[in-house]
C-alpha cells in the first residue's frame, strides 16, 4: 500500500492533482520522486483526465511518455471525433430547425487551456420538449437507432461510434418546489445558447448561468449516484476560474441560496482551490476543511460514474432518489423502498398509473438482477459492505446540505 504523502492522498494520487494544477492553471507543482506511473495512469484513465495528466506534461520522464503515446493519441483522437459529432448535430438540429443546446462535453471543454485534453463522453444536448418526439424521428430517419427510452431525463440514439443522448431536461433537477425553482431558472437556456465557433463549423452552448447550474447539478446528481470524478471536478474548476468573485456572485449566490446549493458550490470549490490550484475565490469562505478532504478522498475512491467500485451502483439505492433530493431524512430501508419503486416506474410504466403492480415489479427486477449476478451477469451483492458503504457516504454528503434551502 502507498504511504500517504500528506495524511490525505497517495503519492500516485498527489502525481495526479499536481499535474492537472499545472495543465489547469499553470500552478508549477513539482512531482514526487520515484513514482509509480503505471499506477498514475490507472487511475488517471479511471478518473478520465489522462490526456491532462500525460500530454504536454514535462515533468512526466520522456521514457513514460513513450510508453502511453499510443493510448494519448488514441485519446485524443476520440476526443477531436467527439467535437465533431457536436458540430455534425449543429448542422442536423439547424437542418430540421430544431432548437437545441449543448449539455456538458464540449460546452464543458471550451473553459479549458487546451480543449481537446478535455476527456469527452457522449454527445448530451437538450432540446425542447415539444420538439423531442420530431427531433427523435429525424434522427431515426438519419440512421440512428433507438435505445434507453426510459430513462429519467433523456433517450439515446447510437449510430456505429456515434452516441448521442437527447435529453428533453438536464440530469439532477430535483423533486418538488425547489424542482420547479431549478425550472424556472432554466427554462430560456435554449432560447440564450449562442453559437461557440471552432474550425469546422459550431455548435450551440449555454450562458455562463445557465452552463454553470447545469454542471452543479450534474455533479450533485452522479455524485449521491455512482460518483463522480476528476474530470468532474475539473469541469467546475476551470468554469469558476473563468470569472471574477463578483461577477460568480451577481450570477450564482441567490439563486443557488435559494435551491440549496450554495453551500455546495462553495465546498467542491474549496475542493478545486486546495488539490486543484483553482484561483482563490472569496465567496468560497470557511468550509470545513475535513469535509473538504473527505469529498477529494471520495472521488479518488470512486471513480469516474463509480468506474473503480461496482458496489457505488449498489449503494446508490440506499443514499438518494437518483440524485432528486440531495441526502434526505429517510432510513436505509426507506430510501430503497422509493429507489426500487422509481426503478420500477421507469422500467414498468403501466405501474405509474397502477401502483398495487409495484409488488409484482419488484419481485421481477429485483430476481431478474438475483439471477443474473448468480449467473456472472452482474456484479454480486455483498449486503453488509454495501449497507455499510452507503452509510459512510450518507453522511459525508449530507454534510453538502444539497437541495436544502433553510438558513441560507
Amino acid at each position: 500500500m502507498e504511504r500517504k504523502v500528506n495524511g490525505i492522498l497517495s503519492e500516485t494520487e498527489e502525481t495526479i492533482v499536481n499535474s492537472l494544477a499545472n495543465a489547469l492553471f499553470g500552478a508549477s507543482r513539482t512531482i514526487p520522486e520515484n513514482v509509480n506511473w503505471q499506477a498514475v495512469y490507472t487511475e488517471s484513465v479511471s478518473q478520465a483526465v489522462m490526456p491532462l495528466v500525460f500530454t504536454d506534461n514535462k515533468l512526466v520522464p520522456s521514457d513514460i511518455q513513450v510508453k502511453y503515446e499510443r493510448d494519448r493519441h488514441i485519446a485524443l483522437a476520440y476526443n477531436i471525433i467527439r467535437e465533431q459529432e457536436h458540430v455534425q448535430l449543429d448542422c442536423m438540429m439547424k437542418l430540421e430547425n430544431i432548437p437545441y443546446v449543448i449539455l456538458k462535453g464540449c460546452a464543458s471543454a471550451r473553459y479549458y487551456p487546451n480543449p481537446v485534453l478535455r476527456s469527452m463522453g457522449d454527445v448530451d444536448f437538450w432540446v425542447y420538449q415539444e420538439d423531442f418526439d420530431r427531433a427523435g424521428q429525424f434522427l431515426t430517419d438519419n440512421g440512428y437507432t433507438s435505445w434507453n427510452k426510459n430513462h429519467i431525463c433523456h433517450e439515446v440514439y447510437r449510430k456505429g461510434e456515434s452516441h448521442l443522448e437527447m435529453h428533453f431536461e438536464p440530469a439532477g433537477i430535483p423533486h418538488g418546489k425547489v424542482g420547479e425553482l431549478v425550472r424556472e431558472y432554466l427554462q430560456d437556456t435554449i432560447d440564450k445558447a449562442t453559437a461557440h465557433q471552432i474550425a469546422e463549423g459550431e455548435y450551440m452552448v449555454p450562458s455562463d448561468f445557465h452552463h454553470g447550474l447545469i454542471i452543479l447539478l450534474h455533479t450533485s446528481h452522479h455524485m449521491t449516484g455512482e460518483g463522480v470524478g476528476l474530470r468532474h471536478l475539473c469541469d467546475w474548476a476551470v468554469f469558476v476560474a473563468s470569472m471574477s468573485n463578483e461577477r460568480f456572485c451577481e450570477l450564482f449566490e441567490e439563486k443557488l441560496k435559494n435551491i440549496g446549493m450554495w453551500h455546495f458550490a462553495q465546498v467542491i470549490t474549496k475542493v478545486a482551490i486546495q488539490y486543484l490550484g483553482c484561483p482563490n475565490r472569496e465567496w468560497v469562505g470557511s468550509p470545513d476543511e475535513g469535509l473538504v478532504d473527505a469529498i477529494m478522498k471520495d472521488i479518488f475512491k470512486g471513480g469516474n460514474f463509480g468506474h473503480k467500485d461496482y458496489r457505488r451502483g449498489q449503494e446508490t439505492l440506499l443514499i438518494s432518489s437518483r440524485g432528486k433530493e440531495g441526502v434526505g431524512n429517510k432510513s436505509m430501508l426507506r430510501q430503497l423502498v422509493v429507489s426500487m419503486n422509481e426503478i420500477v416506474y421507469m422500467k414498468w410504466t403501466v405501474s405509474q398509473k397502477c401502483s398495487f403492480l409495484l409488488p409484482v415489479g419488484w419481485c421481477f427486477y429485483g430476481g431478474r438482477y438475483v439471477v443474473r449476478s448468480l449467473l456472472g451477469k452482474r456484479p454480486k451483492i455483498n449486503v453488509n459492505a454495501v449497507m455499510k458503504g452507503a452509510g459512510e457516504r450518507r453522511d459525508l454528503y449530507a454534510q453538502l446540505k444539497i437541495f436544502d434551502n433553510k438558513g441560507e
